[in-house]
């Protein structure tokens, strides 16, 4: 039985094989396209669980994919797309955030990276959607957590951009190991409140730091949030520009 609908949408069939053969070994169903317009319309028509693409494609470039991807209505505008990039394309790293990417995978392309790094995130995919499915209310001992990761395995960046796509309600922690832990309030998938170990911070500033572990630990709860608490922040604005003033300060 497959895990999972696949789709690649990459020019470079040498690459495009490549990844199809880590994947179909791995129990994948994966579906191939080599052109921009040609790969949204396979989305459209398969609604694949996860979707691989490249920057440069000869028709139009993988950014027009991606913003078509999450303009569509239903299930498909939710689903997690990756960014196939050169490990030096910072640019086209933030453009690609800010058009909905969830991950970025560098070349040259290791098996086990590519199988790990999709199976994650179709996993985290289903139970960040799940949680869409549960009653909201209060966290309780008597309701369990909807999901919880390490950060090693799925960076908050990821995290964050999947539970803004299901326009999540509820609390996320990051636990650093034997340090602090920040606490991201959400509604409909937009932040409202930010706190440091139970201080309140400002978001960009604590999105800075917390983008920088690359140890310990999340958990999200699907739970109310007050209406009348902060004003809703758009996540991918903000990862933005955290993204952007933590490339220019390592450039100085």
């Amino acid at each position: 039985m497959a895990k999972g609908r696949v789709l690649i949408i990459e020019q470079d069939e040498w690459e495009s094989a490549l990844l199809a053969k880590f994947l179909r070994e791995a129990s994948y169903d994966v579906e191939i396209a080599n052109e921009a317009r040609a790969g949204f319309d396979r989305v459209r028509a398969l609604e694949p669980d996860c979707i691989l693409c490249g920057v440069n494609l000869p028709d139009i470039d993988g950014f027009w994919v991606a913003r078509r991807v999450r303009a569509e209505p239903g299930r498909v505008r939710a689903t997690p797309f990756l960014f196939l990039t050169d490990a030096e394309d910072v640019a086209g790293r933030l453009q690609g955030l800010n058009v909905g990417a969830v991950l970025f995978l560098t070349k040259p392309f290791h098996a086990d990276e590519v199988v790990a790094q999709v199976g994650a995130l179709i996993d985290m995919a289903t139970r960040v959607k799940q949680t869409s499915e549960m009653p909201n209310g209060p966290p309780s001992s008597a309701r369990p957590t909807a999901f919880q990761g390490d950060v090693g395995q799925m960076s908050v960046t990821t995290v964050l951009t999947l539970l803004e796509l299901e326009r999540q309600t509820g609390r996320l922690k990051v636990r650093y190991p034997d340090g602090p832990t920040a606490t991201v309030e959400l509604r409909d998938g937009a932040l409202v409140d930010c706190t440091l170990d139970e201080q309140p911070h400002e978001p960009v500033a604590l999105l800075r730091q917390v983008l920088g572990w690359k140890q310990g630990s999340f958990q999200f709860r699907s739970s109310d949030i007050d209406r009348t608490a902060g004003e809703r922040q758009s996540l991918s604005g903000l990862l933005l520009q955290a993204m952007q003033l933590e490339d220019e300060a390592h450039r100085r």
